[in-house]
């Protein structure tokens, strides 16, 4: 394929995601057929097929995108200022306010949090480096119980999440949870 056939192709997929995105926010995945997403894209079924098998294959592409956007937020505010509680804290927020900017206006949230379950793999693993880098950052800072410590941020960070939905909600709450969770353990100096 030539460079301008490339960057059309990369175009329509990208058209095809930001209709699936919108589609699902508003009609939910149940409500979502593949006819209504070749028609908000601007693009045959056919051509809609050539680029995804199945609505599945759409979403769990919006999830890949999504995924990259989660790191890249969490990455930043692991390596942003301040104490381990702190970095922690923007870490958590900065990966949920994702999330949140995504459902948060969708009357189907539940629904998208529970697909987003099935199609989990990805984010099993995503959740795993999450998880390595703040118990890490825990020893460094000298957690006495760092494993358990981020079990329970993590665990109650995902509470605070799915319960408050709105994004910016979402990004006040955590860093609080994380300093109120995280400080009180940290030896003093």
């Amino acid at each position: 394929m030539t460079e301008p056939a490339l960057d059309r192709a990369a175009e329509k997929r990208r058209r095809i995601l930001d209709a699936a995105r919108l589609l699902f926010v508003r009609d939910g995945l149940r409500g979502t057929t593949m006819e209504a997403l070749a028609r908000a894209a601007g693009v045959a079924k056919p051509t809609l097929y050539g680029y995804f098998s199945d609505k599945d294959a759409v979403f769990t592409a919006l999830l890949d995108d999504l995924s990259d956007a989660l790191t890249a937020a969490f990455e930043a505010g692991m390596a942003g200022p301040g104490t381990v509680a702190q970095r922690i804290g923007a870490a958590l927020a900065g990966k949920y306010g994702v999330i949140a900017a995504v459902v948060e206006s969708s009357p189907f949230a539940e629904e998208l949090y529970a697909t987003h379950s099935r199609f989990s793999l990805r984010f099993r693993a995503l959740d795993a480096e999450m998880s390595e880098t703040m118990v890490e950052a825990l020893r460094q800072a000298g957690v006495r119980e760092p494993v358990e410590l981020n079990r329970l941020v993590q665990a109650a960070a995902y509470g605070v999440a799915r319960k408050l939905l709105e994004e910016a909600s979402v990004r006040a709450a955590l860093p609080v949870l994380a300093e109120r969770l995280i400080a009180p353990e940290l030896p003093e100096t």
